[in-house]
């Protein structure tokens, strides 16, 4: 599977969307759409699960 074939498929599914398409700048730069929101947080949120609160040695802020 190309790079090509990933982004294609990301911009189909709503998961990014070309910020020079949604604000008109420049082009290049990507926004999150709502699933890729959804994705980004289920993996920030597994990943402070990991490395956080399953250590007795760290403490959460």
């Amino acid at each position: 599977m190309s790079i090509e074939e990933i982004v294609s498929f990301a911009k189909r599914k709503g998961f990014v969307f070309p910020s020079c398409e949604i604000y008109g700048s420049l082009s290049g730069f990507w926004d999150y759409g709502p699933l890729g929101v959804e994705l980004k947080r289920n993996i920030e949120t597994a990943l402070w699960n990991e490395f956080v609160r399953k250590r007795n040695d760290i403490v959460s802020v």
